[in-house]
């Protein structure tokens, strides 16, 4: 479900007025697939920790790497948006939450335990695991401040987007004026 919300996001401010990706480019360019691969580390590092201290200390460890997985990819996802803490995507919120009461009905509903192989957790236990879950939330955001993608990242007062502020959107091959003067 939040996969599909995701996609009613707004865009980030003026991206319209950026010049389009080369068409050589992969979709998974501009940095993409180093995003996803640090983020899919923090998403592995927080479930398989969750797991072994959950097995080590003898706790449902496979209810607790469950929950920890999805609740960690909740937060990614809400990490992920343009422009976060705001209602400007009212639908991703009401998927994530969604998405976290099913994944809960997963460890509490006995049909779906049943059919899942889930235990329920304590009230500690769940906790834990829920709180951990939030590095998907931070591990996005951080990725997103360190590593911008290149576009968002030194806009020159010169760059298209600078310009379109000032002057209307960009437009390729076509003169923008800037304090008067012409500039192709």
């Amino acid at each position: 479900m939040p996969g599909v919300a995701l996609g009613g996001e707004p865009t980030v401010p003026g991206a319209m007025t950026d010049p389009p990706r080369p068409p050589s480019q992969s979709i998974l360019g501009a940095g993409l697939w180093q995003r996803v691969i640090r983020i899919a580390v923090i998403l592995t590092t927080v479930t398989l920790g969750i797991a072994i201290w959950a097995a080590a200390t003898a706790r449902p460890w496979q209810s607790m790497a469950f929950f920890a997985l999805g609740a960690t990819q909740l937060g990614v996802a809400l990490g992920s948006r343009t422009r976060p803490g705001t209602l400007a995507n009212p639908m991703l919120l009401l998927a994530v939450a969604g998405a976290f009461i099913l994944q809960l009905a997963a460890l509490y509903l006995p049909p779906l335990r049943q059919l899942l192989s889930t235990q329920p957790l304590n009230a500690g236990d769940l906790l834990i695991v829920t709180a951990l879950s939030v590095l998907g939330y931070a591990a996005a955001r951080l990725d997103r401040i360190l590593h911008p993608t290149p576009a968002r990242k030194n806009l020159s007062p010169q760059s298209p987007r600078a310009i379109s502020s000032r002057h209307g959107p960009f437009v390729p091959n076509q003169p923008h004026t800037t304090t008067g003067t012409l500039q192709t």
